[in-house]
């Protein structure tokens, strides 16, 4: 507590209603700057001596981007240097701030947040970001500083961002704790506020939620009710006994009218192997909905049930959708493998490559002994050596420059066999990644690239791209929500984009992921894509 005592008596300095005040252009100074702090977060240098300097720049936006690269650099030394910035009336710094600390997951931080959240006069964006913060630290102790505030708060413009957040902070705890701080806002009349409600109560898995999760379940708002139907599998709803009132609420919810609800509970409804429940699973795989029908045979892996054979071997054959042939192939294997076998060499030929590949994979790896090896643990962060400042610099000018100033951001376009999607780019927060993304698109590598990876009502992701280099992640205060791009990754700074795409929020990742841009056309073509789908035309527009 005495290491944080100096962030205590600033907070009594913000006030409510606290304005950005007008920005004033960034001159040839600080543009050389942030092309250092870039330099700092592309090389991951931690320059205590240089930071210190930046932090305490003239230029509100070098001391706000400084911030972010503390965050970004992801040193316990960046803690220090962060305490000694004042908390600044402009609250866009003051909230970079916030969300800069929390990068760090300093336990020693709690009582800060803590107290901020506790201050009436916290601006609406720093008591939000104070709320995130103490869900990536997840203690015991964080959630008891969540818990006091969602008991204590009221709903209203200042603190509904905050409610939502907190929401979300505390359904990533790593311990559980009373729901009653929870459970208030499940009745509450925004649907944004009720959403993360469910999720709080959803994501610990705790039993003591599931009765309220079954009346959720039931919410007017399909959201709600997708996030509802996750948590009534059978080992929650046992521990609660309610397993049988959990199993016919998901057989109901398979004729919802929503697609999210109705794939959530097949997945659900997988943990449950009786009789009815294959049955239902066994039904769906005829859905000519692609989230549904590979949901069912990977559920279907679970139940290992003879007279489901011939079904698994019908909807690995038929000429449907490949993922849905992938995927009863690869379940057939879990069980009867000399029919996976034959699955997998009729598939062999396939039209679509990924289905060709999946099958050769199979064949291969069920040969005893061959191709065996060892495991593979995280992959290291790659070591980048620093480029030229003046590529640095350039990269400031193109990107950060005309987002600070307010000009429209860059859009990427991508053309797919099931349509258009159009992405605007965070050029600003991400100007590395941003950067990156043109080079791609520009050597025409985007071209071509495959979709291998598609998990219903979660994410699309590309395939590795040809060429593509290890990406620095350049994590922001944008949330990872529906429609988000972002690129695959095995850990903080070791992913070489292909991109991904949510279905959904994905709030149990904060922190750990860059936002590069989010779908402003074409969400609906994110949630038709199939494995096998590829870029047909890839191209940046600039404003």
């Amino acid at each position: 507590m005495r290491r944080f005592a100096r962030f205590l008596p600033v907070i009594f300095a913000l006030r409510v209603g606290a304005q950005t005040p007008k920005r004033p252009p960034l001159d040839s100074a600080a543009i050389a700057d942030i092309a250092t702090l870039l330099m700092l977060e592309d090389t991951r240098a931690f320059d205590a001596p240089e930071l210190t300097r930046l932090l305490a720049s003239a230029h509100p936006e070098v001391r706000r981007r400084a911030m972010l690269s503390v965050a970004r650099l992801r040193d316990a030394r960046g803690v220090e240097l962060l305490r000694a910035v004042p908390l600044d009336r402009d609250t866009a710094l003051a909230a970079t701030r916030v969300f800069a600390v929390g990068q760090l997951h300093d336990s020693l931080t709690i009582p800060w947040f803590d107290s901020l959240l506790a201050n009436s006069r916290t601006p609406r964006t720093v008591l939000t970001e104070a709320a995130c913060a103490l869900g990536k630290i997840k203690t015991a102790a964080a959630r008891e500083a969540l818990a006091r505030f969602l008991t204590r708060a009221t709903a209203g413009p200042r603190s509904s961002d905050a409610i939502g957040e907190a929401l979300l902070s505390i359904g990533r705890s790593t311990a559980r704790g009373d729901i009653a701080p929870i459970m208030k806002w499940t009745t509450s009349a925004d649907e944004e506020i009720r959403w993360r409600a469910t999720w709080g109560l959803f994501r610990p898995r705790d039993p003591a939620a599931v009765p309220a999760l079954l009346t959720l379940a039931r919410d007017r708002s399909p959201l709600v009710r997708s996030w509802a139907v996750r948590a009534l599998t059978k080992p929650q709803a046992d521990s609660a006994s309610v397993g049988d009132r959990a199993e016919r609420a998901l057989i109901a919810a398979l004729g919802d009218s929503d697609r999210r609800v109705r794939t959530e509970a097949i997945r659900a409804l997988a943990t449950f192997n009786d009789s009815a429940a294959v049955a239902r699973l066994a039904g769906a795989l005829d859905s000519r909905d692609s989230w549904i029908s590979v949901s069912a045979a990977e559920g279907l892996a679970r139940a290992r049930a003879a007279w489901t054979i011939p079904r698994l071997l019908d909807a690995a054959r038929n000429p449907r959708s490949c993922a849905l042939r992938a995927t009863a192939m690869r379940t057939l294997n879990v069980f009867a493998n000399a029919e996976a076998r034959a699955a997998a060499t009729d598939m062999a030929n396939d039209s679509v490559s990924y289905c060709r590949n999946a099958a050769a994979q199979l064949l291969r790896d069920t040969i005893p002994n061959a191709g065996r090896g060892g495991g593979r643990g995280p992959r290291p962060r790659a070591t980048i050596a620093a480029r030229p400042m003046n590529e640095y610099r350039a990269i400031v000018e193109t990107w950060v420059v005309p987002a600070y100033m307010g000009q429209p951001l860059p859009r990427a376009r991508w053309e797919t066999p099931r349509g258009a999607i159009e992405i605007e780019l965070y050029a600003g927060d991400a100007p590395l990644a941003t950067d990156a993304l043109e080079r791609i698109t520009n050597a025409g590598t985007m071209v071509g690239t495959e979709f291998t990876r598609v998990v219903p009502d979660f994410v699309d992701q590309q395939e590795t791209i040809r060429d593509a280099a290890v990406q620095r992640d350049e994590v922001n205060r944008h949330r990872l929500t529906r429609g988000n791009l972002a690129w695959a990754s095995a850990g903080l700074d070791t992913g070489r984009p292909g991109y991904t795409l949510n279905h959904t929020p994905q709030p149990h990742n904060e922190g750990d992921f860059t936002s590069l841009g989010r779908v402003v056309a074409g969400q609906d073509v994110v949630d038709r894509i199939e494995l096998g789908d590829r870029i047909v035309s890839a191209r940046i527009r600039r404003p």
